[in-house]
């Protein structure tokens, strides 16, 4: 089991879970990233950390109050759907550099600037029964959620989610994992299946609005043999590259020029997204327990309000898409995959 033990540094919030973006130079080294330096192994292993004790039991329980109760079919189980607020006063006093040895996590760049953040979070309990079940239909089971939520997680997030059109690979950092991995030397705390990629994930929304993107550094991992987690976090390519050379496909607008097809073609405008999500099962009752927890901003001219107005419903209904996409996912294929990982 890795370890995921809160921080015990002054404050308690995470550097790297937040709205305020991640700058090229945070990212691990990369040949397609000018100017990306970090350490691989400790980034991830910290990004694994801090989301995995961010939804741990105790301080889940402790930060997210009860907002609603909804229902999401085809899902068989009902989602609930919870609420935290994080003042801008208390993100200002993150220490964004951690220098000290007794500090734990990795430092980042300081953002220039931190407004509160608005978290929802959705966490729902489902038998594990496959989905396929005429008897009991409505769930899924734990190797489907490894395979659907794990396994090339954004890839598998744009398949079912409807308004998702794009899950643009802009890096990865798979060759130099698996190297690690082989040579012994992947230091991950005992983290298993590890990825960390980064992607733009763009949502097509009613006009007269344009499409939105968020540039996101994916990590995903298993912490045991009944638990894994996926940690999303916002990235800025503002300004990156060099020689003329650009980073990113609809961050700097290369898709109205390159897009595969109109969708792809649209002018964009760029948001700010982040969210971790943690599934665990209990083999004892049989059960898989999926929580989800995000906070964004879409930017442009949707007001807060209206955000966080419609964010709630938004995520409850990931939970039926999932469950009518995994359903028509071959079986044998998921098996598969879920036994190589």
């Amino acid at each position: 089991m890795a370890d995921h033990t809160p921080s015990s540094s002054p404050s308690s919030l995470s550097n790297l879970i937040r709205l305020a973006p991640l700058q090229v130079s945070d990212l691990p080294a990369h040949p397609d990233l000018p100017g990306s330096s970090a350490n691989l192994s400790a980034l991830l292993t910290a990004l694994l950390d801090e989301g995995a004790s961010f939804l741990s039991p105790s301080t889940f329980s402790g930060n997210f109050k009860h907002h609603s109760t909804k229902p999401s079919p085809p899902s068989a189980a009902r989602v609930e759907v919870l609420s935290h607020n994080v003042p801008a006063n208390a993100i200002a006093q993150i220490q964004w550099t951690r220098s000290h040895p007794d500090n734990r996590g990795v430092s980042r760049s300081k953002p220039p600037k931190v407004d509160a953040e608005h978290w929802f979070a959705r966490r729902s309990l489902h038998r594990d029964i496959s989905s396929k079940s005429k008897e009991t239909p409505g769930h899924a089971s734990w190797d489907e959620f490894v395979f659907g939520l794990r396994d090339e997680h954004s890839k598998h997030e744009m398949e079912f989610t409807p308004t998702l059109y794009d899950a643009r690979p802009v890096a990865d950092w798979k060759g130099q994992i698996h190297k690690m991995e082989e040579e012994g030397k992947g230091g991950f705390k005992g983290y298993t299946s590890v990825s960390l990629g980064v992607y733009e994930m763009c949502h097509a929304i009613p006009p007269p609005l344009m499409p939105r993107c968020f540039c996101v550094l994916v990590a995903t991992a298993s912490t045991g043999k009944d638990e894994f987690v996926a940690v999303t976090v916002p990235v800025d390519f503002t300004g990156a590259g060099t020689d003329g050379e650009s980073v990113g496909f609809y961050s700097t607008g290369r898709n109205t020029r390159e897009g595969e097809d109109a969708q792809r073609r649209k002018k964009v405008l760029m948001g700010l997204y982040t969210a971790v999500e943690v599934v665990r099962r209990d083999q004892e009752r049989e059960e898989v327990e999926w929580i989800m927890a995000t906070s964004s901003d879409a930017k442009g001219n949707l007001p807060m309000w209206l955000q966080k107005m419609s964010l709630p419903g938004a995520i409850a209904k990931d939970v039926g898409f999932f469950l009518s996409w995994i359903k028509d996912v071959d079986e044998g294929e998921a098996m598969a995959n879920t036994r190589r990982g």
